[in-house]
């Protein structure tokens, strides 16, 4: 079946902002491990595995077919693409003082780039035949013949001229000339250059495949229902993920309640910049899609895979400049998903002071957090209530105008919202627990909390925006959005909802307000594959409204097609 142009985005980009923020910690006597290895990478000559040690000095080259990823103790990430050849010339850091230097040769091929603690202090460099770039706290893709900064800051040097590249801009580079001015990158240049780093047919990123034996499915079994004798059956049918908890009375102006004697305080929040820095706690929804490989067993035909939901609290702190959020939910079982877990609860990004913040705040429209850890460097996230280790991933904000960069039309079919205060974006996150390897891979939307009082009690209100979802397709996965509306009945306490153009398929249904009026769910139908889709969403204040705008968590399931993600609205 085609797809509609324009309503996907590829996986590929899911990579380059997300999957590439990759951090955690290594032993004394090493710079890094390889987190990630498809063959044929080598170091040194020696053949790398998952966990192999990589060491100062190290030569790494991989072949057409190969791909490694190498995590730095500072928590930097570099992604080595096919036909590659890198070499880490200088690494040294302090883990107390935070500081250190990054020094790597890029002799060919491709890098992506994830800084970490050094490339915060603007000490990490990568040099290719063509130019010398200067990393700081950002995200780069890098090769012989360009560098495109994802995210923070990229200075590129060549043919006695720097440039400085911000977020999103590209520079070309050729034989020694000086580099083409900062600019957007061409057309599905990321898509392309994201897809080197992505596996290939065959390719399993490095974890062990075995035969399966009866006590490798029954711990299967255990781990996915919690109980001995657990039986993993059951529907993919999504359940609408639950609505948040009532968020508490907060004392800042900007989660001030709005009533009609408090409109000099609307006024006031109204008129706030969007590029102002408030501190302030948003609550709201994820959905997304989880994959679980085992390395003691391959009892099913592929990974196992489900559709996730749950709920998001996003804490941003001006005065440090941090991030917190926590991310908890519950993953749909089905058949041959034995392997996923029940439930997790990550944290990107740390607010308390005796912690490392592993985060930044740019401003209201731009942060990004990684996993969180304790003092002695273990995760504090877990899965289905127990520690995990080797905790690697990020969240990050996206906004309205590099959503339709990364859109294949520009963003003319979607209607992304324009939202004034509810913001979104996409999280990964890969983790150990045991013999499992847990990778989730979705989307988080949150607002500025209402009250319950403040939900109007008649009067009808339209909310448009978008939804945005990761898809499985029959084992081909991509994203996916999609226009929508909500026509919200305040009266009947009903919203009648349409997405349309998403992955092709248009969806109609209503929802049904909670016991807690802020918070609705329903499901809706498509008109493609019989479909069906799961949705849970809850009001969140706007510029102008206690009940401006609204987002939540959707789940797809069909024949052969599994999807979650998010949606985003205002109100017209």
């Amino acid at each position: 079946m085609q797809r509609t142009a324009g309503r996907r985005i590829g996986q590929g980009v899911l990579a380059a902002l997300a999957l590439a923020m990759l951090g955690t910690s290594a032993l004394a006597q090493e710079v890094g491990k390889a987190s990630a290895v498809n063959p044929n990478a080598t170091a040194n000559l020696r053949t790398i595995t998952i966990g192999s040690s990589i060491a100062h000095k190290e030569r790494i080259q991989t072949t057409s077919a190969g791909s490694v990823q190498l995590l730095f103790v500072d928590k930097t990430s570099m992604t080595i693409g096919p036909n590659s050849d890198l070499t880490i010339d200088e690494y040294v850091y302090d883990p107390n003082a935070g500081s250190g230097k990054l020094a790597a040769t890029l002799g060919k091929g491709a890098l992506r780039f994830v800084g970490g603690q050094i490339s915060h202090n603007g000490d990490a460099e990568i040099k290719t035949a063509s130019a010398t770039v200067g990393i700081r706290g950002g995200v780069a893709l890098i090769g012989t013949n360009h560098v495109y900064a994802g995210y923070g800051t990229s200075t590129v040097s060549s043919g006695g001229s720097t440039v400085s590249l911000g977020a999103g801009e590209y520079t070309a580079l050729q034989g020694g000339q000086p580099p083409t001015p900062p600019g957007p990158p061409p057309a599905n240049f990321v898509l392309n250059q994201i897809r080197l780093f992505q596996s290939g047919s065959g390719q399993s990123g490095g974890v062990a495949r075995g035969t399966a034996s009866p006590a490798n499915v029954q711990r299967a079994e255990n781990r996915a229902t919690g109980t001995p004798g657990g039986s993993v059956a059951g529907s993919l049918t999504p359940v609408p993920p639950p609505p948040p908890p009532p968020p508490p009375v907060a004392a800042s102006l900007n989660q001030t309640i709005q009533t009609s004697t408090q409109q000099a305080a609307v006024n006031q929040i109204a008129q706030e910049s969007i590029g102002a820095r408030p501190s302030i706690t948003l609550a709201g929804f994820v959905g997304g899609l989880m994959t679980t490989l085992t390395s003691s067993s391959t009892y099913y035909a592929g990974p196992s895979t489900g559709i996730f939901g749950g709920t998001a609290r996003v804490a941003l702190d001006a005065t440090s400049g941090r991030v917190q959020a926590n991310f908890d939910g519950d993953v749909a079982h089905g058949p041959n998903t034995g392997y996923l877990p029940t439930t997790f609860n990550y944290q990107f990004g740390s607010t308390d002071p005796s912690l490392d913040g592993q985060s930044g705040y740019g401003d209201y429209s731009n942060f990004a957090a990684g996993p969180a850890t304790d003092k002695t460097g273990k995760p504090l996230s877990t899965i289905n209530g127990l520690p995990i280790t080797d905790h690697t991933g990020v969240m990050v904000t996206v906004t309205r105008d590099q959503a339709r960069q990364y859109a294949d039309d520009g963003g003319a079919t979607t209607n992304f919202c324009d939202c004034d205060y509810t913001r979104w974006g996409l999280w990964a996150s890969q983790s150990k627990q045991g013999p499992y390897l847990d990778t989730a891979l979705g989307f988080w939307v949150a607002g500025r909390p209402t009250t319950a009082g403040e939900v109007p009690l008649s009067g009808q209100a339209t909310y448009a925006g978008h939804v945005i979802a990761n898809i499985d397709n029959a084992g081909s996965n991509y994203v996916a959005t999609g226009n929508f509306s909500n026509t919200v009945n305040f009266g009947s306490r009903t919203g009648q909802v349409t997405v349309t153009g998403l992955d092709n398929t248009n969806y109609v249904g209503q929802v049904q307000f909670m016991p807690d009026p802020r918070n609705f769910a329903g499901s809706l139908a498509g008109d493609v594959g019989q479909r069906q889709m799961g949705i849970a969403g809850s009001f969140f204040r706007g510029a102008n409204s206690p009940v401006g705008e609204m987002g939540g968590a959707i789940g797809i399931s069909g024949a052969s097609y599994l999807g979650g993600g998010i949606f985003a609205a205002k109100m017209k």
